[in-house]
């Protein structure tokens, strides 16, 4: 295994984990999606309450 010098240890540290950001953000897009879906196209689709 490649050690890491201590500079690209702090550089490792500071910075934000941008592909787990990415991830959590096509999850988000997806489940938005899939709520959107639902809701106008199986709820308003029926029409309201009698």
């Amino acid at each position: 295994m490649v050690e890491m010098s201590r500079k690209e240890q702090e550089k490792a540290i500071a910075e934000a984990p941008r592909g787990t950001f990415a991830v959590l953000l096509v999850y988000a897009v997806i489940m938005g999606l899939g709520w959107l879906y639902m809701f106008y196209g199986f709820f308003l689709s029926h029409g309201p309450v009698h």
